[in-house]
């Protein structure tokens, strides 16, 4: 080989091996600027693009109607539960009855009641207050709020006979849940309010407004 052609084949070799250290450092170029992707996700429930919080909510009604009378009292005195104009004169051991008709709302979950104890309303007679007793049932109907719809009652809600001062026991009745489109069923809480006899003559003409609420917990469907 001559001094011109090996002096080619140096220079042909130099230029190769350039190359390859260009392409080698390509490669490491190459691989730091990878290829990348992103995913995201979202929460959801079922066939909602989102999670909602649920809902509780109890209303009330003291009056008969079907479909009217529904609210929600959440100040003190409330509706007021109506004993009959025999309540103006209360006899010693004649008791009167009235009711409060309870139920969720729509799309409500049930829940668990408890009717807490009594409390004087401003101005009332202290004595007669303490001297009242009272009783709660679970009834039918509205029109079963009677003598003998108390009495025929399957479920206490507090036994007959109890000072104002003294509620149910916890989770004393419970409520079904309201649907996507119905409120949930009602139940009618029929008071019983009795003065006992002996009654003392002092507590004639005497007047008292008993208050009482009903604490409401969810409960899962």
């Amino acid at each position: 080989m001559t001094a011109q052609a090996r002096s080619r084949r140096s220079k042909k070799i130099a230029a190769l091996a350039a190359m390859g250290l260009v392409v080698a450092s390509g490669a490491t170029i190459t691989s730091m600027a990878a290829w990348t992707d992103t995913e995201w996700v979202f929460g959801g429930a079922a066939t909602e693009d989102g999670v909602s919080a649920s809902t509780f909510e109890v209303n009330q009604n003291v009056t008969a109607a079907a479909s009217t009378g529904w609210t929600n009292d959440l100040a003190s005195p409330g509706g007021k539960i109506d004993f009959s104009i025999a309540a103006q004169n209360l006899n010693p051991g004649d008791p009167v009855y009235g009711y409060v008709r309870l139920r969720t709302v729509t799309e409500s979950l049930p829940g668990d009641l408890t009717l807490n104890p009594a409390t004087l309303g401003a101005g009332g007679s202290a004595p007669l207050f303490a001297a009242l007793r009272y009783g709660a049932r679970i009834v039918p109907t509205p029109a079963d709020c009677t003598s003998a719809g108390f009495g025929a009652s399957a479920t206490t809600v507090v036994a007959p006979n109890t000072a104002l001062s003294t509620g149910s026991a916890v989770d004393a009745f419970s409520l079904a849940g309201g649907s996507a489109t119905l409120p949930g069923a009602e139940k009618v809480v029929c008071f019983q309010l009795v003065l006992p006899e002996p009654a003392s003559d002092a507590l004639q003409g005497a007047t008292a407004q008993p208050i009482w609420n009903f604490t409401a917990e969810s409960t899962l469907p």
